[in-house]
């Protein structure tokens, strides 16, 4: 039997969990030279996105599998919206929730009227850009970053 995923607003009371689910997934990341904050993420941190931004997360047999967090006001935005911190723990993966929640923000999107939608992404990462590009992104440009051990590849698809 499956078990059917959904997607609905994180809450302040989902910041717990959601750390926990982060430091998961991200740990993948970090394994292969790519460090991100969210690798650490702690309650006050998941507290402060969900307050400052729109954090949605993925609801499978009523426990958190999957969250993304979508920008679509501020200085953020100066086209287009963006997600990011795409974030499915090991144990959750392969089932579809990354998809699930690339369309719910796809959609969302679309709805509030934007005909583009942004990411950011590790460049040179072995498999992250290449998910993206088959759901329809285009690289847009590499940004190097200094000091740090990898770049960042800005990517948008139209919608």
């Amino acid at each position: 039997m499956t078990t059917r995923v959904h997607v609905r607003p994180a809450s302040l009371a989902d910041a717990p969990t959601l750390a926990r689910l982060y430091r998961e997934a991200y740990a993948t990341n970090v394994e292969l030279g790519f460090p991100s904050r969210a690798a650490e993420a702690d309650r006050a941190d998941l507290e402060a996105w969900i307050r400052e931004t729109r954090v949605f997360v993925a609801v499978e047999g009523g426990k958190l599998v999957g969250s993304v967090r979508y920008r679509d006001q501020g200085k953020y935005n100066p086209e287009s919206p963006e997600f990011g911190r795409l974030a499915v723990p090991p144990r959750a993966r392969g089932r579809g929730i990354a998809d699930t929640l690339l369309a719910f923000v796809e959609d969302r999107a679309r709805r509030d009227g934007h005909d583009r939608l942004r990411l950011r992404t590790f460049a040179g990462h072995p498999f992250l850009p290449d998910v993206y590009r088959r759901r329809g992104y285009r690289d847009v440009r590499v940004r190097e970053l200094e000091g740090a051990p990898f770049d960042v590849l800005h990517m948008y698809k139209s919608l």
